[in-house]
């Protein structure tokens, strides 16, 4: 169930290898390659809903970075 901080609603690897069809591993690989832009809090990733939905209609961020803790 993704969390909700301010406005954003935002997802955990675990919520979207409920929504993707691909397994965590591969998640936080494209998170860090920048193909899905995420953000780590403590030691988990999290993804903006309209950057999974940048990444579902073929968005992705690749080469921007933005994976840093």
């Amino acid at each position: 169930m993704p969390i909700k901080v301010g406005k954003k609603k935002l997802y955990s690897v675990n919520d979207l290898i409920k929504i993707l069809p691909i397994t965590p591993l591969t998640i936080r690989e494209y998170i860090r390659k920048g193909k899905i832009r995420g953000h780590k809090i403590g030691k988990n990733w999290y993804v903006a809903k309209e950057n999974l939905e940048a990444f579902l209609d073929g968005k992705g961020q690749e080469g921007e970075g933005e994976a840093k803790s």
